[in-house]
């Protein structure tokens, strides 16, 4: 039990596109306009909890095939990202508008393979630890509020750090998107294996 819990905590605070993103988007635009992608997080991430838990079952005999699919799709995505991120001028506000931030997060979590396979990952530990698959939803749930407790981390970091990064941006810049773009190739090449 203390892997599994240890595991998902990780797996949560660790970079990922969701967290890293939350934290260049605050520092860029503000905490409060943030919020409704970190709260596209919080309902992406528990769509996709819902979906892996409750398919779970049904795709174990596949998931090999289709965490490979999501995982290299997943991860050129993530790639994409790291390249907008890098290029992305000063004076851009984001990747995205602000009216946009929710339906991106939204978006973001159905593609994001760091998320799938962690959904997977969890419902597969929850179901093999003799869990009632009746509280799968339940469950899916306090992950998804972790998650976004992860983003809302990472975006009081952006928030905190606003001085610092907006003075060394090019530095910032170019550090997330290769910690993301390390994410997406490791994304691939776990994918491939």
């Amino acid at each position: 039990m203390t892997g599994f819990i240890t595991y998902i905590i990780v797996s949560v605070f660790t970079p990922g596109p969701n967290n890293i993103f939350a934290s260049v988007l605050t520092s860029k635009s503000g905490f409060k306009k943030a919020i409704s992608f970190m709260l596209a997080v919080f309902f992406g991430t528990f769509i996709i909890f819902i979906i892996t838990g409750l398919f779970n079952v049904f795709l174990y005999n596949n998931v090999r095939l289709i965490t490979k699919i999501i995982g290299i799709l997943g991860g050129l995505f993530i790639i994409y990202l790291a390249i907008k991120m890098l290029f992305t001028s000063q004076n851009e506000v984001m990747l995205i508008k602000n009216e946009q931030y929710f339906l991106t997060g939204i978006l973001l979590n159905l593609i994001n393979a760091k998320t799938i396979i962690f959904g997977l990952t969890i419902a597969t530990y929850y179901l093999e630890m003799g869990f009632n698959q009746d509280y799968m939803s339940l469950f899916g749930l306090l992950m998804a509020f972790l998650c976004f407790i992860a983003v809302l981390v990472w975006g009081l970091f952006g928030k905190i750090f606003k001085d610092i990064l907006t003075k060394y941006r090019t530095i910032y810049n170019i550090v997330m998107a290769l910690l993301l773009a390390y994410s997406g190739v490791i994304i691939i090449i776990e994918s491939l294996n």
